[in-house]
């Protein structure tokens, strides 16, 4: 190729020579024109090849509602062969029926118009394991790789603006972990009237941390507390005979022998308080009001309000509509009613535990709207249930205590750990 080339130029000097001499610079013009043109000739080939040559690219696929590893790969352009390849080198790790909507795959990939070519195939099933399938030999070949994930404590806090759920949804506590701590919470805290704007909350659990730093889950409860209205409640998980219970600083069980509002905290507003005389909204009389109006959707969940047996159950008069009536130990009873529905398992002469669920929010008997009426009574006289201070059902003593309060004192320790560590950090 060499010597052509110097070939043609030999000869273009004597042409170009031959041109100068009779003047013609249109044929000194065409001869460079040639040249150019027989340069990008040359050059071409080599080009063409460079280019041919498809780059790897990366990007994510995620499983749509309904789908498959296998349609995923099809639809993005993969072989039949390559996709079934793929698919069976994954399901060696993870079963097919444990994939969910929404779980990526990271890919590399070229593409070319015969298609996607697969590289690596890449997926997190789980916190602590990576899937990766890799071609090799012509063959896709699958590995596990585990991710070491370190115990941890971590801690969630906030102030609270309009409720507490919304403020520790705000804060980024788990779903999970704001209803477990609503349901320690209640049992000392009235979620309606109890809790003022500004009031702040900690929430202290154990988690998991992965080699990143980022915490992927979150796991017990072990402490909660929220100050609010000059009131700090510090309420600490502790393990006795295999079941954890809350307790206050002192020892005290959180769990009283009747709770104040026997609803989901996050559902329900009070639509109309104890009074001894208010005007009737159907009726069009004043009449006392023996108990307090909790609104709620219709078929939320009433439960009992502490442990007891069921007096009677079923429609009644006087305006109550489906009505559950429960006695309790130490002179104490309660009344739901307007119940949409009472369960099957709630009848004369049964048993109840406290939260076991008696039936579903409902507008039966006289009611304007969907809500519960909630009536409790001691030793024959309504009381206002808002007002209700139950003892505890159960206080530690003697080895118990002191096992609590070595179990409150790391706690404590932990709770100042993670804030100066948060400081340092800045995590």
């Amino acid at each position: 190729m060499k010597e052509l080339h110097l070939h043609y130029k030999r000869l273009g000097t004597a042409l170009a020579l031959v041109m100068v001499l009779f003047g013609s610079t249109r044929a000194f013009r065409h001869y460079f024109s040639s040249e150019q043109a027989l340069h990008q000739e040359l050059a071409e080939p080599i080009t063409a090849n460079k280019s041919s040559e498809p780059e790897i690219q990366e990007t994510t696929l995620t499983l749509g509602n309904g789908g498959n590893v296998n349609k995923l790969l099809t639809s993005f352009g993969v072989s039949k062969e390559a996709a079934l390849q793929i698919t069976n080198a994954f399901a060696q790790y993870v079963s097919h029926r444990n994939l969910k909507s929404g779980q990526n795959f990271n890919v590399r990939y070229k593409r070319s118009e015969q298609g996607v070519e697969i590289e690596s195939f890449q997926s997190q099933p789980s916190i602590d394991q990576k899937i990766i399938i890799t071609k090799s030999d012509g063959n896709y070949v699958s590995k596990a790789e585990l991710i070491h994930l370190t115990p941890v404590v971590h801690v969630f806090e906030g102030n609270v603006h309009s409720s507490f759920y919304s403020a520790a949804m705000k804060a980024g506590v788990p779903t999970k972990l704001v209803q477990e701590a609503v349901d320690v919470l209640s049992y000392v805290v009235n979620f309606q009237h109890g809790i003022k704007a500004g009031a702040s909350f900690k929430i202290l659990c154990d988690a998991l941390r992965n080699d990143k730093g980022d915490i992927v889950k979150i796991q017990q409860l072990r402490f909660v507390s929220l100050q609010t209205g000059g009131q700090d409640h510090k309420l600490f998980a502790f393990t006795e005979n295999g079941k954890v219970r809350f307790f206050n600083e002192k020892g005290e069980s959180v769990v009283r022998s009747l709770l104040q509002t026997p609803l989901n905290a996050a559902k329900l507003r009070v639509t109309s308080g104890f009074s001894n005389s208010r005007m009737h909204p159907l009726l069009g009389y004043c009449r006392a009001h023996k108990g307090v109006d909790f609104g709620a959707p219709t078929g939320t969940p009433v439960l009992a309000a502490g442990e007891g047996r069921v007096v009677s159950c079923g429609w009644s008069g006087s305006g109550y509509g489906n009505l559950v009536h429960i006695r309790h130990s130490g002179g104490y009873e309660t009344k739901y009613a307007h119940l949409k529905y009472i369960n099957k398992s709630i009848r004369p002469g049964a048993v109840v535990s406290q939260r076991q669920v008696l039936g579903g929010v409902g507008m039966t008997g006289t009611a304007t709207g969907p809500h519960l009426h909630f009536e409790v009574i001691l030793n024959k006289h309504h009381i206002n249930p808002m007002k209700v201070q139950a003892l505890p059902s159960l206080k530690l003593t003697g080895g118990a205590l002191k096992k609590f309060d070595s179990v409150k004192s790391a706690t404590q320790q932990e709770m100042v750990n993670f804030v100066q560590t948060k400081a340092v950090t800045g995590l």
